[in-house]
């Protein structure tokens, strides 16, 4: 009886064991394959401060000006949320702001910006805070990288062609917090620049501030195609 019960008690030991390892290696994967490389994608130390700044535009109801954000914006955040959440359990999803509402204080913290400065007045302000850093100038309807003008392409009245920009760096109105700002030519473009990030942006050769940008074909149905890297630049090296 003895026998029996010691022989039943080390099954039980085993399987507990077994369970726990399966468990501690489940765990190692996850942060191997899906924290680790999302929190290399965006390198905010965590969440919970994060705030999500849109672009504004404004409907005229007839009674007041209605501000909305622009259908590309909400398009680029779709495709960044899933990566969002598996880097920082913390982050606040209803924490999402228009440009033209986004408080003072929170321009200082970490932040996510989607959209360029025509329509989105903190990504404007950024911008020109960082201008002397950055290889790029947004100027018209370009984006001009050194001597070389990157626009897009219309065919029939229909966007064919974009190119887009990712700017990851410290906040520049506070250098203990960070931002990343993700825009491009035309709603599009800004699309094609969150698709990047979201499928590149944790590569290991990119330093933690960096430029990059890209462009992507746009399909007939508003489809934007996997985006090509074409220039790349480390910030503050």
């Amino acid at each position: 009886m003895d026998a029996l019960a010691e022989a039943v008690g080390s099954q039980i030991f085993g399987a507990v064991v077994a369970a726990a390892l399966t468990a501690v290696m489940g765990l190692v994967r996850w942060l191997a394959v899906r924290r680790l490389p999302a929190r290399r994608t965006w390198r905010y130390a965590d969440g919970a401060g994060l705030s999500i700044v849109l672009d504004t535009s404004h409907i005229d109801t007839g009674r007041y000006q209605r501000p909305v954000a622009g259908l590309g914006q909400i398009r680029a955040l779709s495709v960044l949320i899933p990566s969002l959440t598996h880097a920082y359990r913390d982050v606040d999803l209803e924490k999402v702001r228009l440009s033209a509402h986004l408080p003072g204080h929170e321009t200082e913290g970490d932040l996510l910006v989607l959209g360029g400065p025509k329509n989105n007045e903190t990504a404007h302000r950024l911008l020109r805070a960082m201008a002397e850093a950055l290889p790029f100038r947004l100027r018209g309807d370009a984006i001009t990288w050194g001597d070389t003008a990157y626009t897009g392409d219309v065919t029939d009245g229909e966007v064919t062609r974009v190119s887009g920009y990712v700017v990851r760096a410290p906040n520049p109105l506070n250098p203990a917090k960070r931002v990343v700002l993700v825009g491009g030519w035309s709603t599009y473009g800004t699309v094609a620049a969150a698709r990047w990030l979201a499928e590149s942006g944790a590569g290991r050769s990119l330093g933690a501030d960096v430029a990059v940008l890209v462009e992507a074909s746009v399909l007939r149905d508003g489809h934007v195609s996997a985006p090509r890297l074409l220039r790349q630049e480390n910030l503050g090296v």
